[in-house]
């Protein structure tokens, strides 16, 4: 690459670190009630994924045994005012609850592999 190509595309990678920046910067100074309500509506999705997940988790068979306890502790974290513990916590059970979905349909695509082969 010549000289003056590598400097356009150095000038342009830090334009647009900048102008990335600055929008990052817009964005943060909403109103504190704006983001309040954003976050509310936010953690109340992420129960609603992390039930369904685990609901789907257990019509298959393959709910792991912590994932239970963890959603009630997330709950109870919830209530008592803790949002980011609890977001933390629903997090944790919407991904544990998704692995055993994938550990689900591993296990139906791959069963054959359980089989003894007699020689």
């Amino acid at each position: 690459m010549t000289r003056n190509k590598l400097q356009l595309v150095l000038l342009l990678a830090s334009s647009l670190t900048m102008l990335t920046a600055c929008l990052d910067t817009d964005l943060t100074s909403g109103s504190t009630a704006s983001n309040e309500h954003e976050h509310a509506l936010d953690i109340n999705t992420l129960i609603e994924q992390a039930e369904q997940a685990r609901a789907e988790a257990g019509r298959l068979g393959f709910e792991w045994s912590v994932t239970g306890p963890l959603l009630e502790v997330a709950h109870a974290t919830y209530k008592a005012g803790n949002h980011e513990q609890a977001t933390t916590l629903f997090q944790e059970v919407k991904l544990q609850s998704l692995l055993a979905i994938d550990q689900a349909r591993y296990a139906d695509e791959n069963w054959q592999m359980l089989v003894p082969v007699i020689d």
